[in-house]
């Protein structure tokens, strides 16, 4: 049976994404790691699951009920972090939308199909915007840590809408985005 890898997530319009993606490039130039130029800057709202043709459907149908619930809402970068030894990003300020979204689509998939958190069981949700993981050593960590510790990142952007990406045998891109609905009174 085939299957089918899906990516939920935020995002960022312009500027932000364009920042973002300088970012990454100036880390893989500087340091190497090339891996997050592979998907779009995004911040996370449920890591890659697996899924039949089926539901895929199914996917899609619940992805525009949960837009049409929502109220668009902005979200507020702040600084770097990192997940230590490989994962360097940029914070966003968790706030009460981007928690519910997230909840919203974990319920979700929890009562529909369970198994697609099997890898990830108990991930808590730490939202961030990656911009260097996976083909990170220990040593390229520690330089890239020690760059960005006293740097400083601000921005704000709007959220309108969430994106379902697919992975197509090399990388991620947006396969359909959904909006959310001005007029809904939350």
């Amino acid at each position: 049976m085939e299957q089918h890898l899906k990516l939920i997530a935020i995002v960022p319009p312009e500027p932000v994404f364009s920042e973002i993606r300088k970012e990454q490039e100036y880390i893989a130039a500087t340091w190497g790691p090339k891996h997050a130029l592979r998907t779009p800057p995004h911040i996370t709202v449920i890591p890659p699951i697996s899924l039949t043709s089926g539901q895929v459907g199914w996917l899609f149908g619940m992805a525009y009920a949960l837009a049409s619930s929502r109220r668009p809402f902005q979200v507020d970068l702040n600084d770097y972090g990192s997940f230590k030894p490989r994962v360097v990003f940029i914070y966003p300020e968790v706030n009460r939308q981007l928690h519910e979204l997230h909840d919203l689509w974990h319920e979700a998939l929890l009562l529909k199909m369970p198994h697609v958190f099997d890898k990830y069981p108990e991930r808590p949700f730490h939202p961030h915007l990656t911009l260097a993981h996976k083909d990170v050593t220990h040593h390229q960590f520690d330089q890239m840590y020690r760059h960005y510790i006293t740097r400083r990142y601000r921005a704000s952007f709007d959220v309108d809408h969430f994106c379902i990406l697919k992975y197509n045998g090399e990388g991620w891109e947006v396969e359909q985005k959904y909006f959310f609905d001005d007029n809904n009174e939350e």
